[in-house]
């Protein structure tokens, strides 16, 4: 972050482990001890930026980043993950969407939890449909963007289809809202990902994505893999009416 505050460069990215979207505040959750991103958007607050967006994609709900910045409207807090709850005493967030932040922060704690199964047309079609309405709203001056591979199809301790393919859109549509409403600045944070081999060939498209590289360097050996794209999309569909009936700064942005 310091790298792009000081105008070194207007893109970064953090390899940091272990990974830290989990870490809340006042404790550790799910191996995280420090909240890299987190502590990333609250430097650039303390710097003198007035708005900062962070968008997670890690297979699990980003708790700790949105515990974190709960009762603020000075970070739009936007988590995609799979629907999995809370999984115990240090983690009693759900990460459902009724998780929408308090005080000041009312509506500015997106949680977008997908179907197992959702893969790259359910995550390109959530992130037009929800992450970027919201990111225009906002108007950010600058992006965290939180990548986890263990979205992809082949990740042990997920359920979700992500190829390739996927996490490269995913990095377009980020590098556009970057280029935006953010003067191009964007920091990427590393998060979880657990097969050891597919994870690096996700990260690499993710990368290429953001850098707007126009042909994929690396071919996708397991770019057949299926998802459930109609199921996941009507969960998008349903999260759509839900923020228009409950987050008062997007009501009339999502468009039913």
């Amino acid at each position: 972050m310091r790298h792009i505050l000081d105008e070194h460069g207007k893109i970064a990215y953090a390899l940091v482990r272990p990974p830290g979207h989990h870490a809340q505040p006042g404790r550790a959750d799910g191996y995280c001890f420090l909240n890299n991103g987190g502590l990333a958007a609250k430097l650039a607050l303390d710097s003198g930026r007035t708005k900062v967006a962070v968008v997670d994609i890690d297979v699990h709900y980003g708790n700790g980043t949105a515990e974190g910045f709960y009762h603020t409207d000075s970070v739009l807090t936007i988590s995609l993950h799979m629907k999995h709850g809370s999984w115990g005493p240090s983690h009693p967030q759900t990460g459902l969407v009724d998780e929408i932040g308090k005080g000041e922060d009312i509506g500015y704690n997106l949680n977008i939890p997908l179907p197992n199964g959702s893969g790259n047309a359910a995550y390109e079609y959530a992130m037009n449909e929800l992450v970027v309405p919201a990111v225009e709203k906002f108007l950010p001056e600058l992006m965290v963007f939180v990548v986890g591979q263990d979205s992809s199809a082949f990740d042990p301790n997920g359920r979700q289809c992500l190829t390739m393919d996927g996490y490269r859109k995913i990095g377009q549509i980020m590098r556009g809202m970057a280029d935006r409403h953010c003067n191009g600045r964007i920091l990427i944070v590393q998060e979880g990902g657990y097969h050891i081999t597919y994870s690096a060939y996700c990260l690499h498209a993710t990368l290429a994505g953001v850098l707007n590289l126009q042909a994929p360097l690396l071919d996708d050996p397991m770019a057949f893999y299926p998802d459930d794209e109609k199921h996941a999309m009507e969960a998008v569909d349903i999260m759509k009416k839900c923020f228009k009936e409950s987050f008062p700064f997007l009501k009339d942005i999502c468009h039913i």
